[in-house]
């Protein structure tokens, strides 16, 4: 079969082939193209920013895959949230047969990078979707001989993502260990309570000696990243997905003079569309492009998936995010529009 060939820029309109419930509050979709014998390539860990139109707006959201790559259908599970405005809406409202627009898999958090021949795959809730992705790669591999050691924590039993897929991949591989630990364990055989420092040692005693791959809510990601140093992980060979803001790295502004300079306009000039906007120094080039109306699309608005990439030919910048730049894309002066500050005035390309 042909690999399927995502465009050059923005988004492929693809179709929802399959939906079925997960969890009381969870519903896995499955992806397909319109000639539905395309397989679509990714690394395991990776995720897809979909386009859904709301309202008369296109709104754009990462969800992290959890099928494996090659295939020709690309699953993900949406959890409903409190106020999750496209969460919600892909629960209540994406049908089998509806298509919505996907930009290309991202992502530096994947299965690719170095990692020993043990590893620890640790997961909450739906952070459970990279890794489960991961697992079934290395799992796929007749000639991959890495152990693997699951650990996942959920409310309860009745939120367990993949839970019967999971005990089947456990009875199918000796090279996969599973444990599983619930904040109410009623009616199961599992550990109850939470995922302390003193649980992970006593689920994986050699936890020191592996590659960690964490996904999950911020706050049990920080937990767990504290929990892994001190118990003695090389940190180097930890990796965690994150779908945080970058941080900015500019300094404030403090005196006078700094803040006239502040205050200083660049024009921000872009000759295939033949616009020239006029904006405050320091400000991002993404808001920039967006008040001229040209046409580049700002999906997690975080430097992190990569939707916004476009070269800046002639100026001052910085940037606060390179992550899905190549070094060859840095050093042309490719830049992620949501993460670059201008500077000056600059020149832009969007091709």
């Amino acid at each position: 079969m042909e690999q399927f060939q995502w465009p050059n820029q923005g988004a492929a309109r693809l179709i929802c082939k399959s939906r079925w419930q997960e969890t009381p509050d969870c519903i896995s979709f499955t992806l397909t193209s319109e000639e539905q014998d395309k397989t679509f390539s990714f690394i395991a860990g990776q995720f897809v920013t979909l386009g859904v139109e709301i309202d008369g707006n296109t709104e754009y959201r990462a969800y992290s895959l959890s099928s494996l790559s090659n295939q020709t259908e690309m699953q993900f599970t949406v959890k409903r949230v409190a106020g999750g405005k496209v969460s919600n809406y892909l629960n209540d409202h994406l049908q089998v047969g509806q298509s919505l627009q996907v930009l290309p898999p991202a992502g530096q958090f994947h299965i690719e990078q170095p990692h020993t021949d043990k590893i620890l795959l640790l997961s909450a809730g739906c952070g459970i979707t990279p890794v489960m992705s991961m697992a079934k790669t290395l799992l796929a591999d007749s000639q991959d001989r890495t152990e693997i050691h699951f650990i996942h924590a959920a409310t309860c039993a009745e939120q367990l993502i993949y839970h019967a897929e999971l005990q089947q991949m456990e009875q199918l591989h000796p090279r996969f260990k599973l444990d599983i630990m619930l904040e109410d364990a009623t009616n199961t055989d599992y550990l109850e309570g939470r995922l302390t420092q003193a649980a992970l040692a006593n689920y994986c005693p050699d936890i020191a000696s592996r590659t960690a791959f964490l996904c999950g809510p911020v706050g049990f990601m920080q937990a767990m990243k504290e929990n892994l140093a001190a118990l003695g992980m090389d940190m180097t060979l930890f990796y965690q997905e994150s779908f945080t803001p970058a941080e900015s790295t500019q300094p404030e502004v403090e005196d006078t003079k700094s803040k006239a300079a502040a205050l200083a306009h660049a024009t921000v000039f872009v000759p295939s569309f033949g616009t020239e906007t006029k904006i405050v120094t320091g400000s991002l080039l993404i808001d920039a492009l967006e008040s001229a109306k040209v046409p580049v699309i700002a999906a997690c608005r975080s430097g992190i998936c990569g939707s916004c990439k476009c070269k800046v030919t002639n100026g001052d910048f910085t940037r606060t995010s390179s992550e899905t730049l190549t070094e060859q894309e840095i050093a042309e002066g490719f830049v992620l529009a949501c993460s670059c500050q201008i500077h000056s005035d600059v020149e832009v390309s969007l091709n």
